[in-house]
């Protein structure tokens, strides 16, 4: 069995990349991808980590792009087997990193305004990977224990989308950018988690993706587990998954499969059962049949 989206703490993970593999070959998992959100950050290490180690580490990252169809938050676009080493890859993660911690200053700025007592380096001195609002909610969890119960009630009540102190962000590259980037550094390109959006969405966002040179889809994924907002068992989950199976086998395209495993918080890594061939089928450009 085999898990494609993965989480370090070079992103939004409670792992290392040698504990994710640790936990990989614990788990019996004969390979898995460092997928980390606009991150290259883990690969070299899990890479040289797992040399020796009987299981294979492919080199990945997940992309934040823009929705142009639905104004969703975001689309997010898998590169698998990228070269890591890849200049334009790397100046694009630079440039989008920067553009976030531009936001994150933004974000802090209206905090004190709102009189919370939180600084910029305050809060980057507790980053361990990409800058990113759970770090600015963790700190004023931690900070202000009797005004917040979680780092989902600071969401809730000051930085989520649309509350007083959320700023947008402007660090998304386009869909059609993202997937020119991943091919010119060698990568398959996977639309993520298609189920997530509603079914009519998802299929116009997957013509979308295809029509501008998208590789093929997440087929495989725990919505059952992830998405409590779906209302739907593992059984439902299957036929999910199925749907959007049959969707890549009549557009001939790739399909792939990952868990999107964090952190034990949420759930085990090697949630879904995703059978070897996928891989050897993404490694070879095999569409599936």
């Amino acid at each position: 069995m085999i898990d494609l989206q993965n989480h370090t703490i070079a992103s939004d993970g409670e792992l290392t990349p040698e504990e994710l593999v640790d936990l990989a070959i614990k788990k019996k998992l004969s390979a898995i991808a460092i997928t980390d959100h606009d991150s290259l950050a883990s690969i070299k290490r899990a890479i040289e980590y797992s040399k020796d180690k009987n299981i294979e580490v492919i080199s990945g990252v997940e992309l934040s792009c823009d929705d142009p169809l639905f104004n969703y938050d975001k689309i997010d676009i898998l590169g698998l087997f990228i070269d890591f080493n890849n200049k334009k890859l790397i100046n694009l993660i630079e440039h989008i990193n920067n553009k976030r911690e531009e936001n994150k200053k933004l974000i802090i700025e209206k905090l004190k305004g709102f009189d919370y007592e939180i600084e910029y380096e305050d809060v980057k001195k507790t980053v361990k990977g990409t800058f990113g609002r759970p770090h600015i909610a963790k700190y004023l969890l931690k900070r202000y224990p009797n005004e917040f119960s979680s780092v989902k009630d600071v969401f809730d009540k000051l930085i989520g989308v649309g509350k007083k102190a959320f700023v947008e962000t402007h660090d998304r590259v386009s869909i059609k950018d993202a997937i020119k980037i991943i091919r010119h550094a060698d990568g398959v390109s996977i639309l993520a988690h298609p189920g997530i959006y509603p079914r009519k969405a998802s299929v116009k966002i997957i013509n979308y993706f295809i029509d501008n040179g998208g590789d093929g889809i997440e087929t495989y994924y725990p919505y059952h587990i992830i998405c409590p907002e779906l209302n739907i068992d593992k059984n439902e989950n299957k036929k999910l998954i199925n749907f959007y199976k049959k969707i890549a086998k009549s557009k001939k395209i790739l399909e792939s499969g990952g868990s999107d495993y964090h952190g034990n918080y949420r759930f085990t890594l090697g949630e879904v059962n995703i059978p070897d061939k996928v891989l050897e089928n993404l490694r070879n450009r095999i569409p599936i049949s």
